[in-house]
């Protein structure tokens, strides 16, 4: 899985910022979320591509995460204070 050849990783994060809260979520409804984002601006992103995404996040410590990422319904995601 891979980002469209027309999407950045900088755009994905943008709009993964865009809705991430400060407050702890289901990575699943993280996904959700953005995928819903990105439909609504005609991008064509696959939901593994978006967890991916998150866990680099994670491990990169721009976001917060608990659990393992790997396993959406078993881990939790939120902006850093």
């Amino acid at each position: 899985m891979q980002l469209p050849a027309s999407t950045t990783e900088k755009q994905l994060d943008e709009i993964i910022f865009s809705v991430m809260k400060p407050t702890w979520r289901k990575t699943a409804m993280m996904v959700t979320y953005v995928l819903d984002r990105c439909k609504e601006l005609g991008l064509q992103i696959e939901g593994e591509v978006i967890a991916a995404r998150l866990k680099v996040l994670s491990d990169s410590d721009r976001i917060e995460g608990i659990g393992d990422l790997r396993s959406w319904f078993h881990s939790e995601v939120r902006l850093k204070d």
